[in-house]
């Protein structure tokens, strides 16, 4: 295969959200309406509650592993929502990694900050205004006067932070340089009810402006919070402020708009509620047998990248049994497939062989046995028996936590809920043991 060829493909293979009309993009809840491979339609299910009620703010809280196609259904969702013969809502989508530091604790603030800056920019430019001329008395900027007048360390700054440089410069500056979030974060939570009655209000003058420009008023939708996850020195602590944020019913976070907020996937074993978790492509039921409308769903999800006949090129002539392989070693998880097929068109020869693909196949395994800890195993081999996601305490939470969100244990939806285990993860030894314990126990 030349290397023109390899190039387009490895272009169309690029691990990303698709827009709803990219030729890419698989709507896998519409394949087969009787036999779904995700259980239900997911953008039916999410725009419902928003489509039947236009006079009456609706929260959701939607999570999914990062790569199983969650942001592309969100992004069908926006464009639905917004149709004109439709819920006709002026959508305000916020993209969590560009506007703040996901590898850092959360608080209800730098959400609110964030969704109203963005909410405003949305409503000039409804109106034919450019933000980036018209932001001087904004809502940020009212704020960081407010900053400024009362707490004078603010005021003293002087490296275009405030109105001067702009609101962009101050979101930047939130996200970027935890001292000075800390310090915004303290006086805000001194004035926090003000503040949070401000950021409602301005809410509600934008949804007013929005409908005397045609639309039916505002959805905010934060996508890739869920990415909120921490690194190794602070993964508990970046949870622990997710779950303040999000748990409890989460009443500083309901607004006088529609709002969408993606969270991390772990939260479905701490005290969040009302969570809907979009399930991996179903490829076997919870009793084991084989679910073939999964894989024609992968099938078609690899050929809306690759053609049968390169992707002969690439697999040989028994391509369709070696793409089935690859389809049932991903456990029905759409990145994995597609980090397959950008893995095999890296190979400097082609058609792959037998020793290419195990190749591959344990390089899978060797990156979930680096994230599987002993101390795992027994829960691990429990969920693969009673397919399960027990919580047996507080002390037992963060194995359940590193497990959702490194895709150990992958989540399924036939009429009900269940989970299993990646299937890398069932070929490490110590757990093949364990089950096997299990099973005779």
């Amino acid at each position: 295969m030349d290397l023109k060829t390899r190039q387009a493909l490895y272009k169309k293979c690029r691990d990303e959200p698709l827009e709803p009309d990219d030729e890419r993009n698989v709507d896998f809840d519409q394949l087969t309406k009787n036999d779904r491979v995700r259980g239900v339609s997911w953008v039916e299910r999410l725009a419902g509650p928003i489509e039947l009620s236009p006079d009456v703010p609706v929260r959701q809280f939607v999570t999914g592993l990062p790569g199983s196609g969650k942001s592309t259904e969100l992004k069908r969702l926006a464009a639905r929502l917004s149709q004109p013969d439709g819920a006709n809502l002026l959508m305000v989508v916020v993209d969590a990694d560009a506007a703040i530091d996901l590898a850092q604790p959360v608080d209800v603030p730098d959400i609110i900050m964030v969704l109203v800056d963005a909410a405003e920019r949305s409503v000039l430019e409804l109106e034919g205004i450019d933000p980036a001329t018209s932001m001087q008395e904004s809502y940020l900027g009212r704020l960081w006067h407010f900053l400024c007048k009362t707490e004078v360390s603010f005021a003293e700054l002087k490296d275009g932070t405030g109105v001067s440089g702009g609101t962009g410069a101050l979101v930047m500056k939130l996200k970027t340089q935890p001292s000075f979030r800390n310090r915004v974060r303290q006086t805000l939570a001194t004035h926090f009810s003000r503040f949070l009655e401000e950021a409602r209000t301005e809410l509600r003058v934008l949804d007013e402006r929005a409908r005397r420009h045609g639309r039916a008023g505002l959805c905010l939708l934060f996508d890739s919070l869920e990415k909120n996850r921490g690194i190794s020195t602070n993964w508990d602590t970046v949870l622990d402020s997710a779950e303040r944020v999000f748990g409890a019913g989460a009443p500083y976070l309901d607004l006088p708009v529609h709002s969408i907020y993606t969270v991390p996937t772990a939260l479905v074993g701490r005290r969040v509620s009302n969570i809907e978790f979009m399930p991996v492509i179903k490829l076997r039921d919870r009793s084991g047998k084989r679910f073939p409308p999964g894989y024609a769903a992968l099938r078609t999800l690899v050929r809306q990248r690759i053609s049968d006949e390169d992707l002969r090129g690439l697999l040989g002539g028994d391509a369709e049994q070696r793409i089935e392989q690859i389809i049932e070693r991903s456990g029905g998880y759409p990145r994995e497939v597609v980090k397959a097929l950008r893995w095999i068109i890296e190979l400097p020869e082609h058609p792959a062989t037998d020793d290419d693909l195990e190749r591959l196949h344990l390089e899978g395994r060797e990156r979930y046995r680096a994230v599987v800890m002993g101390s795992d195993v027994p829960w691990l081999a429990n969920v693969a028996r009673n397919k399960l996601l027990t919580i047996e305490n507080d002390e037992h939470r963060p194995i359940v936590d590193r497990a959702l969100q490194n895709n150990v244990v992958l989540r399924y939806c036939n009429k009900d809920i269940w989970y299993d285990l990646h299937p890398a993860v069932y070929d490490i030894e110590v757990l093949q043991q364990a089950i096997a314990e299990c099973s005779q126990g």
